[in-house]
């Protein structure tokens, strides 16, 4: 489409009456590669963010539940420290209820100890309802202890969000103050990451409905490429039209500024123009001298029909003369035999 690319476009003559279509569906063309485009670009970034999601999600949980594992085990050595009486006490302000767990669970092992021992000194028929209490507080200490486990959490989570860790006693509290501090980083990141994504994926969908897309974007793109491909048809044919009245003109490029590349197709056009002027005039040669080869058959053929019946001709004219003389020849008999007879007729009288 290098006749769009002129400067100053050639539009004399039946020229004008073909530029001005092919630039208003060119336009069309234009418009639809942008729109394409744009979607693509649009499809791309959902696509990019939502696969980018998906990463950071799975990152985002492993860290979730190692930042877990180190709230546990914060709460585990809070709480053994506070079962040894060296649990400072900033933590301990941070903790109320410490000391509340720590005395139901001591009074339950208390128990406990007391059904064992009284068991143990009960004679045998008095031994089975000891037995059976000292059961049924186990079982409350072992669901006291699956319960921990969560509270350890909630205690550890405290204890770090308070940025107390390093109050703990333990040699590990450096450690796992390190570790928390970093593992909150990482998620703190991810989270905002995650959180940017989120609101880029919610600005493309509102730049979609801008645009009314509304369903699948892959699906927008098909249909808008069909219609490229009509529209570039169309486009393509307006082109050649155009192209065609420029170069019947006899100077299309007087007082027109245009580049190489133009030159060189118009140049290769009337190279082709010229090539197939003498194609066709080949082609009206080789169809005379093929319709003058079939006429000499023709001819030939009926030069030997006419031989064939003037060959017949001179064969029924002899067989025309055979029989004249057959005739002659009877017609002398019958003469004869008359007048034999009328001799025969006149001795008898």
């Amino acid at each position: 489409m290098h006749v769009l690319s002129l400067r100053q476009p050639v539009v004399t003559g039946d020229s004008a009456t073909a530029y001005q279509p092919l630039v208003r569906e060119k336009s069309v063309l234009d418009d639809l590669d942008a729109r394409i485009l744009h979607l693509q670009q649009i499809g791309q970034s959902l696509q990019d963010a939502n696969t980018s999601i998906g990463t950071i999600r799975s990152k985002l949980s492993m860290h979730e539940q190692s930042l877990r594992v180190s709230y546990g085990r914060i709460g585990v050595i809070a709480w053994e420290e506070a079962s040894s009486g060296v649990l400072s006490e900033a933590i301990r302000g941070i903790l109320p209820k410490i000391n509340e767990m720590q005395e139901k669970v001591a009074a339950l092992r208390a128990e406990k100890d007391s059904a064992n021992r009284r068991s143990r000194e009960a004679g045998s028929l008095f031994r089975i309802p000891f037995k059976m209490h000292e059961y049924l507080v186990s079982k409350r200490l072992d669901k006291y202890a699956r319960g921990h486990e969560e509270f350890f959490v909630d205690t550890g989570k405290a204890i770090a969000e308070a940025l107390a860790i390093r109050h703990l006693a333990s040699s590990s509290a450096v450690a796992l103050d390190t570790e928390y501090h970093g593992l909150s980083q990482q998620i703190a990141a991810w989270k905002e990451e995650l959180s940017l994504l989120q609101q880029q994926i919610s600005e493309n969908k509102s730049r979609l409905e801008e645009v009314g897309v509304a369903g699948s974007v892959e699906r927008k793109v098909i249909e808008l490429q069909n219609s490229r491909k009509e529209q570039a048809s169309l486009v393509s044919k307006l082109a050649v039209a155009y192209a065609k009245t420029i170069c019947l003109q006899e100077n299309p490029w007087k007082m027109v500024e245009v580049n190489a590349e133009t030159l060189r197709c118009y140049d290769q056009i009337r190279r082709h123009e010229r090539i197939r002027a003498q194609l066709e005039k080949r082609i009206d040669e080789l169809r005379i001298e093929s319709t003058i080869g079939e006429l000499v058959l023709l001819i030939e053929q009926d030069e030997e029909r006419i031989m064939h019946i003037r060959q017949m001709i001179d064969q029924y004219n002899r067989q025309i003369e055979e029989i004249q003389r057959s005739i002659i020849q009877n017609r002398e008999k019958i003469g004869e035999m008359k007048r034999s007879l009328a001799s025969s007729l006149e001795r008898e009288e």
